[in-house]
């Protein structure tokens, strides 16, 4: 039985690991847990500054609710960016890998979930080409007949 977390088969065909270049942590805020919370005291006073309408609050007495503030100038999460060439070698290395990855498991998902047929080539600048394949086509990968087929496409003008 599969676990349901599982990753593309060994038949990917990728040449040299690049390491894991994704390692960058998501920060969070951290909720007060409910047993840090100042409860009222045993006489019965109602103290708003320390109520919240969702029951957590941070120790200092505010709750913490995004949706009331301004926009921030710092941003955690996914940044929209322009789709143009990477001047800088080594951001435009870390990006390539980051995105050969996705394209790789995107292409397992694709055949995986719809039962087709993938023939995936990415060739590096410098000249790598990593492949993801299904059994059917892999082949085309592997055979003399399929490598050469493939050099004369990267070779064509």
């Amino acid at each position: 039985m599969r676990s349901p977390r599982s990753s593309p088969p060994p038949s990917l065909l990728s040449s040299p690991a690049l390491g894991d270049l994704d390692a960058g942590e998501s920060g969070s805020r951290k909720r007060a847990r409910p047993d840090d919370l100042h409860a009222p005291g045993p006489s019965g006073s109602n103290d708003d500054a320390l109520a919240s309408h969702d029951g957590f609050q941070l120790e200092n007495g505010e709750d913490d609710d995004d949706d009331e503030e301004g926009p921030k100038d710092k941003k955690a999460g996914r940044r929209k960016i322009k789709i143009e060439f990477i001047q800088d070698k080594s951001r435009r290395h870390i990006t390539f890998s980051k995105r050969k990855a996705g394209i790789m498991k995107k292409a397992y998902e694709l055949s995986t979930l719809t039962g087709t047929q993938v023939l995936l080539l990415v060739v590096s600048e410098t000249g790598l080409v990593y492949t993801f394949t299904t059994a059917k086509l892999q082949p085309l990968v592997t055979q003399p007949e399929g490598k050469n087929l493939i050099q004369a496409c990267l070779n064509a003008p």
